[in-house]
């Protein structure tokens, strides 16, 4: 049976998309509270000599690996060694947790493509999930992957045409296009919309 008492928005977007400043608004913007959990919050748990995010080797942690998409523009793909995979399964853990204790929950996440979305639809197949993706023009990410200082050139482009492969979604954003105040707009209404919907399903 469905838990009728837990609303989850999962935001899933390429690095510098602007998910977690969406999150950050939207717990502003609903009346129940959401907690905003990340995977770069799940991340910061662990100790900081495990990772190397300056393009080394972390046999244990998350790193890069250089190298080039099919037009010889650099890229950064993720690594994942054995205990960043732990990680990665601790955070769906650590949602379904909260979501069984009864939050209201706003997931930032960077799935890459179907594969990965479809292990969280069926970990949050009792809730009630709103999936968006979130995105913008790859020129405008790189620029602002740039801006920002604390993200290794290249990461954005290669995660760009896998995070969002053959994904469908209840909604879909460009925080480049509109506004953070038409995109809020734009997930409460559907959030509000999904939740009727579901409740006219009832029998």
């Amino acid at each position: 049976m469905k838990n009728e008492h837990v609303q989850i928005i999962y935001l899933n977007g390429p690095s510098s998309s602007g998910k977690t400043t969406l999150a950050k608004k939207l717990q502003q913007e609903f009346e129940v509270p959401f907690l905003h959990v990340g995977i770069d919050k799940i991340i910061g748990w662990m100790p900081e000599k495990i990772n190397d995010w300056k393009g080394g080797e972390a046999l244990l942690g998350f790193s890069w690996k250089k190298g080039e998409d099919e037009v010889g523009n650099i890229i950064q793909e993720l690594q994942l060694g054995l205990y960043a995979q732990k990680i990665g399964k601790t955070f769906q853990e650590v949602v379904l947790a909260l979501a069984t204790m009864g939050h209201h929950i706003i997931i930032d996440d960077v799935s890459f493509g179907k594969q990965q979305i479809d292990e969280w639809r069926k970990i949050l197949k009792d809730f009630r999930v709103l999936w968006v993706g979130v995105n913008a023009p790859l020129s405008v990410l790189e620029q602002r992957e740039k801006e920002r200082g604390d993200r290794i050139i290249g990461a954005t482009r290669g995660q760009f045409h896998k995070v969002h492969a053959d994904v469908i979604y209840d909604l879909e954003i460009d925080t480049h296009l509109t506004n953070i105040e038409e995109n809020v707009d734009k997930i409460k209404s559907k959030s509000f919309k999904k939740e009727h919907d579901h409740d006219r399903s009832r029998p």
